[in-house]
């Protein structure tokens, strides 16, 4: 096994540093050779005061930028002779000894950015069905190399790089909060009211200009979503809004009311955090039991489809009954102001699947939560009056528009079992209301009688102030087109909505709207410009990971870190290895990708493997016959006022379809890792061609 190409653990860092320092007996002021000790013990190795491996830095991980904690460990900037390694106050590491090679020292930072593991697991891993050798004891830490992003997706920003709009459902909690934490960006925007940005205001665009019923619904949305996305990237770059798959079989499309509902990732639930600040605010003070309920309810992270349900359990599971339905209630809007800190994207005016005497919306409204064959009767129409909607000259309300979306309007919005209630009502729970449930009923039909039009009183409202989210409306806001867009699950409705038109736009490319120089108010988007979503930077994909290589130096095995792949995400259509900005490579070579078998190279068994899963081949450019530049990798973005071609050398992207070989390998519970070797043109591993900016795996609907 070629260990070269093995990620950096522990005992490879300590084999770096043992043959630089050779015999020598260097002391470093009696920590002695403080390397081989350990990798906890490396990790708190100090000399003279300076520590070798600096402290975690504090913050989201999202946020902290990539090698600081090595560039700011005293063993990385010993060996790279930076101060006070530098000849001035110590000499370079390690003393007595010679010079770690660059390519060395770069393996030792990445494993201090890794968190300096360990390499204490060991698992069995195939390394060649056919060799003598056929199985081998490898530890973990030495076959992953590359680790998933950060973000999960965000592959190299460069031109020709769609970002990816992923599925919620299979989006990782870091990528979860990274949303999260943008939405909050917009709702602090709405203290400076005039800033076109801030929620309240990209909210306001859906109230005064929407387009529905006509060939105008799908491309306005279209530059609607990508306006608002443009918005949160200026506070979380690369942030892409998720879409929401509601066919998909956890939400129960043919009994709606005992599927999933929405999203978990846009329930209501409490963090320990805003727990805590909650259990301080309440009076009367909980009892001890009370607090301890609620704190396991932040600690396991319950969630809640909408707050009569968690109002519910407060008062009936949990026995704290001082807060009512009063919308001056100080406890009701402690409750409310704790889940608001704890989920950006859960919302108080959302009364999901609830109707009047727990009726179901097929009782209710007569409509029928949308299925896959609803789905896929509406991708096999082949016009777009009939899938869109029709034009001025021939008036038609597209069945996209009318379900799935506006049932998903309906089935989000609700109707809220709350309005006109002096107490809270619920199922199996007697001292949760004073009065009897049909007195409340009777109490609350007259309240509703009054405002038969609950869903769009908007005056005098400023929404996302407090006031109105302490509010009793009848109806949920995504009810009414002036309201919808002011519940964060407007976006990812309206992103699959606008999935569903590009998978149909690629079975009837020719199938196009009216009128496509008309204006889409208020920007200056005609039509025309939202048919292609190739110039608005995205693609579809229900779950992807992204692993950053580097063109510092090139590769000729990756092996991934193991992934784990969402179980949602286990059901997709396709799936696909892609090697990310490939520069012209001088030679000619083929990739093969393996699945699960971390030990592949040159000599591995393709044919009866099940663990091999493609290639591809790569058609070598030769040898530069240019001058100085000529042959070198463009900027990604020309310079200022270059109105020239793309460059022929701009790197590109390679894609392998690896979908058997995945839908074998997810056979079973485990992760995923990808292995991909470099062959040349004599069938041996070619060393020092492949050059890239990372590796992707994407599953696709």
């Amino acid at each position: 096994m070629d260990t070269e190409a093995l990620t950096v653990a522990y005992a490879r860092v300590k084999a770096i540093l043992d043959e630089a320092a050779g015999d020598s007996t260097a002391d470093y002021g009696g920590a002695g050779r403080f390397w081989d000790k350990g990798a906890q013990a490396l990790e708190a190795a100090e000399i003279f005061g300076i520590k070798m491996v600096a402290p975690v830095p504090e913050g989201h991980a999202c946020c902290i930028p990539p090698h600081v904690r090595s560039d700011a460990s005293g063993l990385i900037k010993g060996l790279r002779g930076d101060a006070p390694f530098d000849g001035g106050r110590f000499p370079a590491l390690p003393w007595g000894g010679k010079r770690v090679a660059p390519a060395d020292v770069d393996r030792i930072a990445d494993w201090i950015d890794a968190g300096c593991p360990d390499d204490a697991t060991s698992v069995a891993v195939e390394l060649a069905p056919g060799k003598p050798a056929k199985t081998a004891t490898v530890k973990v830490s030495e076959i992953a190399e590359f680790a998933v992003a950060a973000d999960g997706y965000s592959p190299a920003a460069d031109a020709g790089e769609p970002r990816r709009r992923m599925n919620i459902d299979c989006m990782s909690e870091p990528q979860l909060e990274r949303l999260r934490r943008g939405f909050r960006r917009l709702y602090d925007l709405d203290h400076w009211p005039e800033d076109r940005r801030n929620y309240n205001n990209q909210a306001l665009i859906h109230q005064n200009h929407c387009q529905h019923g006509w060939e105008r619904f799908l491309p306005w949305h279209r530059a609607y979503l990508y306006e608002f996305e443009q918005n949160l990237q200026d506070f979380e770059p690369g942030l892409m809004l998720p879409y929401w798959d509601f066919t998909m079989p956890e939400y129960r499309p043919e009994e709606p009311d005992k599927g999933r509902i929405i999203p978990n990732s846009m329930k209501a639930y409490l963090t320990e955090e805003a727990a805590e600040t909650l259990l301080a605010a309440l009076d009367p003070a909980p009892t001890a039991a009370q607090k301890k309920a609620i704190l396991a309810l932040a600690h396991d992270r319950v969630t809640f489809t909408s707050q009569h349900g968690f109002f519910c359990y407060v008062i009936s599971k949990i026995g704290y009954a001082a807060v009512t339905p009063d919308t001056e209630n100080a406890n009701r809007q402690r409750f409310i102001d704790a889940l608001l800190q704890s989920n950006s994207l859960w919302y108080p005016l959302r009364y999901p699947a609830e109707y009047p005497k727990g009726q179901t919306i097929n009782q209710a409204i007569n409509y029928h939560y949308p299925s896959a064959d609803d789905i896929a009767q509406i991708l096999s129409l082949n016009n777009f009056r009939d899938f869109g909607g029709g034009s001025i000259y021939d008036a038609a309300f597209g069945f996209l528009d009318q379900n799935p979306h506006n049932t998903m309007h309906i089935w989000t919005g609700g109707q809220n079992p709350d309005a006109g209630q002096a107490t809270y009502v619920c199922k199996d729970a007697p001292t949760a209301a004073a009065a009897s449930q049909s007195d409340a009923e009777t109490t609350r039909l007259r309240a509703l009688a009054k405002r038969r039009n609950d869903a769009v009183q908007v005056g005098g409202r400023r929404f996302h102030a407090r006031p109105d989210l302490y509010s009793q409306p009848g109806s949920g806001d995504m009810f009414s087109n002036l309201t919808a867009s002011y519940d964060p699950v407007f976006w990812p409705i309206h992103v699959n909505i606008d999935r569903i038109w590009w998978e149909w736009q690629k079975l009837n490319p020719n199938a196009l709207p009216a009128d496509l120089d008309s204006v889409l108010s208020p920007w200056n988007y005609t039509i025309r410009d939202t048919l292609d979503i190739a110039p608005f930077g995205y693609e579809y994909v229900r779950s992807s990971h992204f692993m950053p290589v580097g063109l510092e130096a090139p590769v000729s095995r990756f092996v991934s870190q193991p992934i784990n792949v969402p179980q949602a995400a286990r059901s997709f259509k396709r799936a696909e290895i892609r090697l990310h900005q490939v520069p012209q490579l001088m030679r000619s070579c083929f990739v093969r990708a393996f699945l699960n078998e971390p030990g592949a190279d040159a000599s591995t068994p393709i044919k009866g493997n099940p663990h091999y899963a493609g290639y591809i081949s790569i058609f070598g450019h030769g040898a530069c016959y240019g001058g100085p530049g000529h042959c070198d990798i463009p900027p990604p973005q020309p310079r200022r006022f270059d109105q020239r071609g793309r460059s022929h050398n701009t790197p590109r992207v390679h894609r392998i379809d690896v979908t058997a070989a995945a839908r074998q390998a997810l056979k079973k519970k485990g992760p995923l890792q990808i292995t991909l070797v470099v062959i040349g043109g004599d069938y041996q591993e070619e060393r020092e061609l492949l050059k890239l900016e990372g590796v992707s795996i994407s599953f696709l609907d």
